[in-house]
């Protein structure tokens, strides 16, 4: 789908789109080559002309108010945190304007004013992100001194992070499990797991079996994710040969979803504990 555009109508010649883009809406020259090419930047304009401008240049930055996906269910609200259930199969914040199923595009409909925070990134004032495929429990920071003390002292902060997924086969290991991870930054790569001390990164997790469906020849597992890293728990599980359900990108079977679910949060911040928890909807439905 073509990016929606803009007309913008000069009131004085140019002599460059580049310059004039760069004076009028504080545009930075890695900003100006994302959205154009350059033959457009060099062209020269009479006044009176008309420019037409991506929607996602002019509002780059900006949440979309338009909110398009599935009903988000809000969990708990308080003086410091907002706090809501992640649907799976949905981005917790957009990387362009135009992006209207997001997490953050649902909080400007119900409040807007929580936008403000952390505002010039687009992850805003969440605390933590969740893979598109994750449903669950998602903290955001409702003002900018507390959510910048809180993602400085993330690891020490959470208390617990506990998933729950559906994995491959009848599960038997439990106790906590150490690994090596590649860095997996690069997008579309697998996140690479070895023994400790093979890789530049170390995750651990500890796992304990729930439910086993002998019918269907998958495990209920219980994930207590002792480090963050990205993929870590569906990378780890494949590598101990039980591949999340649904997650095709490790070796899962395909499945209506990637069966992972973050059920409970709990921090503790300036000697009070919070503890949020979310039951995953439609988790057995096969």
């Amino acid at each position: 789908m073509e990016p929606k555009t803009t007309d913008y109508c000069l009131l004085q010649s140019i002599d460059s789109v580049e310059d004039f883009l760069k004076s009028t809406f504080h545009a930075s020259s890695n900003k100006l080559k994302k959205h154009f090419k350059k033959p457009f930047l060099a062209r020269s304009f009479k006044e009176k002309a008309t420019l037409s401008l991506p929607l996602n240049f002019i509002n780059d930055g900006e949440i979309n108010p338009h909110y398009e996906g599935e009903e988000i269910r809000i969990i708990a609200e308080d003086e410091n945190f907002f706090v809501f259930n992640k649907n799976p199969n949905q981005f917790v914040h957009p990387l362009t304007y135009d992006e209207s199923d997001n997490c953050l595009s649902f909080i400007r409909t119900k409040r807007p004013e929580l936008l403000s925070v952390n505002r010039t990134q687009y992850d805003r004032g969440l605390l933590y992100r969740l893979d598109y495929e994750t449903s669950g429990v998602m903290i955001y920071v409702k003002s900018d001194e507390l959510y910048k003390k809180l993602r400085e002292s993330f690891s020490t902060i959470a208390k617990a992070k506990i998933y729950w997924c559906w994995v491959e086969g009848e599960m038997k290991l439990s106790g906590s499990f150490k690994h090596s991870f590649s860095s997996g930054e690069e997008k579309g790569k697998r996140v690479l797991v070895a023994e400790a001390g093979v890789h530049s990164q170390e995750g651990e997790l500890a796992l304990k079996a729930l439910r086993y469906e002998k019918s269907l020849n998958r495990t209920l597992v219980e994930v207590t994710l002792k480090t963050g890293l990205r993929h870590q728990i569906r990378a780890q599980l494949a590598y101990l040969g039980y591949p999340l359900v649904g997650d095709k990108f490790y070796g899962g079977k395909e499945a209506k979803r990637l069966y992972l679910h973050a059920q409970t949060y709990r921090l503790e911040v300036d000697g009070k504990d919070y503890s949020y928890d979310s039951t995953p909807l439609n988790f057995d439905g096969f």
